[in-house]
């Protein structure tokens, strides 16, 4: 652990030691970066393509999210009714507020944004179907990005388990 040792003027102006401080954290926290990433690895990214890598998009694209989930069947149930069950997931996702799709994603994924790009999410988010139950709540694996839900009698009680998961936080090996 790198230690900082710096002689602060006493009774001096803040704005003094913030112009001594500021450069010296900012070098030292340079020299940490590229302790775990090879020198020049972040030559030509802007601030913002940083933020992104670092942080993913806020905002939850729900066309995105669509494109990058798989299903996964364990309720046995017939075709008709498991395409009926995920248009329902995805109109509820879809009417979600912002903040509630965050929580959806941070409850599934343990991340609270979408990565920049395809590439980012490791292991792709998929969800599994289980059997018809409407006595449980929707869990999660957030080490596999993996949403476990039941096959609910109707998408009011989807929406109903779904929120209130996210809003638990139910989460954690299933």
């Amino acid at each position: 652990m790198l230690q900082i040792n710096l002689k602060l003027k006493t009774g001096a102006d803040n704005r003094n030691n913030k112009t001594q401080i500021i450069p010296l954290f900012l070098q030292h926290m340079r020299m940490g970066v590229f302790d775990v990433l090879p020198e020049g690895s972040l030559d030509g990214l802007t601030a913002e393509d940083l933020r992104l890598l670092l942080n993913g998009v806020g905002d939850i694209n729900v066309s995105v999210l669509i494109s990058y989930t798989s299903f996964n069947d364990e309720s046995g149930e017939s075709s008709e009714r498991l395409v009926k069950f995920k248009r329902w997931l995805w109109s509820i996702v879809e009417k979600m507020t912002h903040l509630e799709r965050q929580d959806l994603v941070y409850f599934w994924t343990g991340s609270p944004a979408l990565p920049a790009s395809e590439d980012g999410f490791q292991p792709m988010p998929s969800v599994t179907i289980r059997p018809a139950d409407d006595a449980h709540l929707p869990t999660a694996n957030t080490c596999i990005s993996r949403l476990y839900i039941p096959l609910y009698s109707s998408r009011a009680v989807l929406r109903q388990k779904l929120l209130l998961a996210i809003k638990t936080k139910n989460f954690g090996f299933v």
